[in-house]
């Protein structure tokens, strides 16, 4: 099983929203994590930028994952996810 890693805002964002959803956030991660390569639990390939996209109710969860971890970049509300930000590089 690949290593998920969480970036800074998507923490930020699970310490603030309500435990039920943050817990079924998390849940949708490992088992995303979890997962053979050809069956991704509803993952979508983002066009226009790198990574996927998990919808767990009306929040969204973009990620990238390689063979050994799987890196949650933003989590976000389904009207903010998409929006491009400047970030800092970890």
């Amino acid at each position: 099983m690949p290593a998920v890693t969480y970036r800074k805002t998507p923490l930020k964002f699970l310490r603030r929203m309500q435990p039920k959803t943050a817990r079924a956030i998390r849940d949708k991660v490992a088992e995303t994590a979890e997962a053979p390569s050809g069956q991704t639990h509803g993952a979508v390939k983002l066009a226009g930028r790198p990574g996927y996209r998990v919808r767990v109710g009306d929040w969204r969860v973009i990620f990238e994952m390689d063979g050994e971890t799987l890196d949650v970049l933003d989590i976000d509300t389904r009207g903010g996810a998409y929006k491009t930000r400047k970030r800092k590089r970890p």
